[in-house]
């Protein structure tokens, strides 16, 4: 038996320039990737000591029809849905990477099928942008034009701890054969569609 663990791309702390790769040291900056990163170290443990076997995957922020409403993107749909305004932390200035959900679960199924046991896999894609182009593209998707981005978003929240940008290198399991399917622009109004019908019934 293999345990497959789903950390998360928080654990490595920001990173302004370049990409982290499945060795670069630990440093997570708030207690939800800390308690990851523990996570992680607990598998090691149980491993040396005990000879558990692992993979742990590391992915990037998903998005994703249906996904839960305490995060951005079906945070800000179901604000507009219900004439509500865009709660944006700091300026929208921190950078995400993102990945479609379908394309998240197809490399789950890559390292468990080909993976390597004990070894930790990047899971990006190399999609990236401001939280603030998120939120315009969001925009432009509800209402089908361009708006005026003040008239739609609150933009005096702070998140204390807020990292500035998030990036893996995710070569190793692209070797495998994994690459993202789903494009970004594509997706996301057909999420803005689906989402904004459900918050409206």
């Amino acid at each position: 038996t293999v345990l497959l663990h789903i950390s998360t791309d928080e654990v490595y702390g920001d990173v302004l320039e370049g990409a982290h790769r499945e060795t670069s040291v630990l440093k997570p900056s708030n207690p939800y990737s800390s308690t990851k990163a523990a996570a992680d170290m607990l598998i090691y443990g149980w491993a040396r000591t005990h000879n558990i076997k692992y993979k742990i995957v590391r992915p990037t922020n998903n998005y994703g029809p249906g996904q839960n409403s305490e995060k951005l993107i079906p945070a800000s749909i179901k604000a507009l849905s219900l004439g509500n305004k865009i709660k944006l932390h700091n300026n929208g200035t921190p950078i995400r990477n993102w990945l479609h959900v379908e394309d998240t679960v197809d490399a789950l199924f890559c390292v468990i099928k080909k993976g390597k046991v004990n070894n930790i896999y990047n899971i990006a894609g190399g999609f990236e942008q401001t939280n603030r182009d998120t939120v315009i593209t969001l925009l432009e998707k509800f209402f089908g034009r361009e708006v005026k981005l003040e008239d739609y978003v609150d933009f005096s929240y702070s998140r204390p701890g807020q990292d500035l940008r998030y990036a893996l290198d995710d070569t190793k399991i692209q070797v495998l054969g994994w690459k993202p399917k789903k494009i970004f622009n594509e997706e996301i109004g057909k999420i803005v569609k689906s989402d904004s019908l459900y918050y409206a019934l």
